[in-house]
């Protein structure tokens, strides 16, 4: 499972809070391992506390978005420092020292924001073999700083247009959405990408998939965000209609797909994401373009979506 404490998308994270989420992660799902990311050193460290404190495998990802390369330098340092303590103390930790950094991170492709970047990339393509070089240096020199802090395993969360040097780490990581441009191919795709990382003897993580609760985000899973409007006072298009079982579905459908490929580790996007509040106003009910299992409430509470259900019977054997 993927637990997100950034800013933007959790503005009201208390460790009170995380400990009653990750122990719902441990307990109720039965997940065995949480990727915990977050913008903010003090965030990432208190949550990988509290999920090693309950008995997960840990592994961190400080995720600053659209900031320079020296400040990503200093969060994959800080997060090291962070995985050495845990690991240090017997805790299982991992890192993960960026993902889909061609996008989030300014410089490796032409635009000045992760969305600028993102909505580009069908007119910057041809830029991908130059951007790839640039992004092969970058993770060069965040593996080193990462080794210089932490002995344990250390990965990389690369969309399926990057192209990492993998021999310098210790697990193949891969964000694998399936969706319409993609499904005809995508089980022989993941396929081979673990045959190949199997042969070289290295483990293959999906550090991040999963879909939004709005029927029909199955077939855009990696962009179903998109529907949102507006950044004060975000609204969503009237006419989408909620759908929980469409990304239960597309959550297990999934998984079976990771199962029969010998993907050795999956991380569900995500737990929650409490600025994407519910709610039963026409064009308010953010929720739906939310990746998360559970709905998040106003007031700081949250609801189980069906497949938070789906993967507490996948797990733990009951309907929670």
């Amino acid at each position: 499972m993927l637990y997100e404490t950034v800013f933007d998308s959790n503005p009201r994270f208390t460790e009170q809070g995380a400990r009653r989420d990750l122990r719902a992660i441990r307990r109720e799902l039965g997940c065995d391992a949480v990727l915990v990311m977050a913008s903010d050193p003090g965030r990432l460290r208190v949550a990988a506390g509290i999920a090693a404190e309950e008995g997960l495998e840990v592994w961190l990802q400080p995720r600053p978005f659209d900031r320079p390369v020296e400040e990503l330098r200093e969060a994959v340092q800080a997060a090291a420092t962070t995985a050495e303590g845990l690991r240090a103390a017997g805790a299982a930790a991992g890192l993960v020292v960026g993902c889909e950094l061609t996008l989030s991170t300014p410089g490796l492709l032409p635009g000045p924001t992760f969305w600028t970047r993102a909505m580009l990339m069908a007119v910057t393509s041809p830029l991908l073999p130059i951007a790839n070089r640039r992004l092969r240096r970058l993770l060069g020199d965040l593996v080193g700083d990462a080794r210089e802090r932490f002995a344990g395993p250390v990965s990389y969360g690369a969309g399926d247009w990057e192209r990492p040097d993998w021999s310098v780490f210790d697990v193949v990581g891969a964000d694998r959405y399936r969706d319409a441009r993609n499904a005809w191919r995508f089980e022989d795709d993941t396929r081979a990408l673990v045959q190949h990382a199997h042969r070289h003897g290295r483990p293959v993580y999906v550090f991040e998939f999963g879909s939004c609760t709005y029927r029909g985000a199955a077939a855009r899973a990696s962009t179903a965000a998109g529907v949102l409007r507006g950044r004060g006072e975000p609204t969503v298009p009237r006419h989408l209609r909620r759908d929980e079982q469409e990304q239960a579905d597309y959550l297990t459908e999934l998984l079976d797909t990771f199962d029969r490929c010998e993907v050795d580790g999956t991380f569900v996007w995500g737990f929650s994401e409490p600025a994407l509040t519910t709610s039963d106003q026409p064009g308010r009910d953010l929720d739906l373009a939310s990746y998360g299992v559970v709905s998040a409430h106003a007031d700081g509470t949250w609801t189980p979506k069906r497949a938070y259900h789906a993967l507490a019977h996948r797990y733990r054997g009951s309907s929670t």
